[in-house]
């Protein structure tokens, strides 16, 4: 088999699971030969912006490392950045109230937050009908493990993926979680968590990490989003990235999670933690860390 110079790709589209619109799934086979059977399949949310480097890092891990060969699945809006930055708000988050979206000030605009609170229908929607789907188009990936990666309101989509559903996949890579939405609320699940953890036969892997930049405050902001550089220091002193991932991971080993790993990023911030979480969370989520 010839090495290639970039990952392949395959494309559909499925409906919406609101019924409005519908979604791109961008779906990268493994580089290397395929295991007639067990392969794992990495779901990566924020299919626009991720998947592309999802999936490269998985080509090259793959064929240069001797990593398992995986699937990688995107699933992605085929829109505008602008819309871009409304339709994931309103599909990785939970409700957020009244007072916690008019402390997100301009940046509420921005992103949709007014129309937030899909994450219940959206994972469902990966659950029972994306991931049947890619087990009938891949049939050798229908018994392998199901690894779920979101960074940023992703990582928040992961983390209540995981909190509220957590056989819904066997590994969970979270990835500078904005756990800050509506005020810290998804921490209200910890104590049913704990109940649902105990009651699994096999309970997941769970990755979690941050840059350990991103609590620093920032000296200006983007063009485009009606935020003045105090409200933005301010969000992020709210936000507290660094410390509340931490204090996240340290929650969920108290509720009973054994296979856990946390770790802040030396020297990265907000983007660059990404491609990194993509590296480590898979060696992690696939046992490849010893």
């Amino acid at each position: 088999m010839s090495f290639s110079v970039r990952a392949a790709l395959e494309q559909f589209a499925l409906p919406h699971p609101s019924g409005r619109g519908g979604l791109t799934i961008s779906v990268a086979p493994p580089a290397g030969p395929i295991p007639d059977s067990g392969v794992p399949i990495l779901y990566v949310v924020d299919g626009d912006l991720l998947f592309g480097m999802a999936a490269e890092i998985a080509r090259a891990v793959s064929s240069v490392a001797a990593f398992p060969a995986h699937y990688v699945v995107g699933i992605g809006y085929d829109a505008d950045y602008a819309d871009f930055l409304k339709l994931r708000t309103a599909d990785l988050t939970p409700p957020i109230g009244a007072e916690a979206l008019e402390k997100l000030g301009g940046l509420a605009a921005a992103i949709g937050g007014a129309e937030s609170g899909g994450a219940d229908a959206f994972l469902a929607f990966l659950t029972d009908r994306l991931r049947p789907e890619i087990a009938a188009r891949y049939p050798k990936a229908a018994d392998g493990p199901q690894i779920l990666f979101g960074h940023s309101l992703g990582g928040l989509f992961a983390s209540h993926a995981l909190l509220t559903r957590p056989d819904s996949f066997g590994a969970f890579i979270v990835s500078s979680p904005s756990l800050w939405w509506n005020g810290f609320a998804i921490l209200s699940e910890l104590p049913a968590f704990k109940e649902r953890l105990a009651a699994l036969p096999d309970q997941p892997r769970v990755f979690i990490d941050v840059g350990a930049r991103e609590q620093e405050l920032p000296t200006s902001v983007p063009d485009g989003i009606a935020v003045t550089l105090e409200e933005a220091q301010a969000q992020i002193r709210a936000a507290r990235m660094v410390d509340a991932a931490k204090e996240f991971a340290d929650a969920i080993r108290d509720a009973g999670l054994t296979e856990l790993r946390h770790i802040a990023f030396a020297g990265d911030d907000h983007v660059s933690a990404a491609p990194a979480a993509m590296l480590h969370g898979m060696r992690f989520a696939l046992g490849r860390d010893r």
